[in-house]
């Protein structure tokens, strides 16, 4: 488990799972410009849970679940995820909020976290970050964090994105 100054990275437990079906399946208006630019069918629901979150403490790339130092409360998602979007293959953060928690500063502590993360634990020289165009919130976080934007993208899965870059 990790923590940042106000938030707890746990890794996947059953306690979570109703709140993440939520998040992920109903959840509307977080999930119109995240991950698949839309709410999760069940099926791609259990896959993403299945393929992509941290099940074990030894993992380090995939999505944590998220909660307040305060409360044990499922607050979003946030991880490491291996990518390929510059023909080379890359890591990139990303995280997932719910709307109660938008405006309060936890983006932009977990990308500082992330950049930090990847330097001093994996070594990496660049991290990358993707975001849809409409995402004005989370733009301004990549930007308050020194990212810049290098690219645009359009991917099967997840539509247009806007590629943001740091060196670390």
């Amino acid at each position: 488990m990790f923590q940042t100054d106000r938030l707890k990275l746990k890794i996947l437990n059953s306690k979570y799972a109703k709140d993440l079906e939520e998040l992920f399946c109903k959840n509307h208006l977080v999930m119109k410009t995240t991950l698949k630019g839309r709410v999760f069918t069940a099926e791609e629901f259990k896959k993403i849970l299945k393929e992509d979150f941290i099940q074990s403490k030894n993992n380090k790339v995939g999505f944590w679940c998220l909660t307040s130092i305060e409360e044990d409360k499922l607050i979003g998602i946030s991880g490491l995820l291996k990518c390929n979007y510059l023909n080379k293959d890359n890591y990139e953060f990303g995280f997932i909020l719910n709307e109660d928690n938008w405006g309060s500063g936890f983006a932009t502590e977990l990308g500082k976290f992330w950049l930090k993360y990847a330097k001093e634990e994996m070594n990496l020289t660049e991290l990358l970050a993707t975001v849809s165009p409409e995402n004005n919130p989370s733009k301004k976080v990549l930007e308050k964090l020194k990212m810049e934007c290098i690219d645009e993208i359009i991917t099967k899965e997840r539509g247009r994105r806007l590629i943001f870059r740091i060196k670390v």
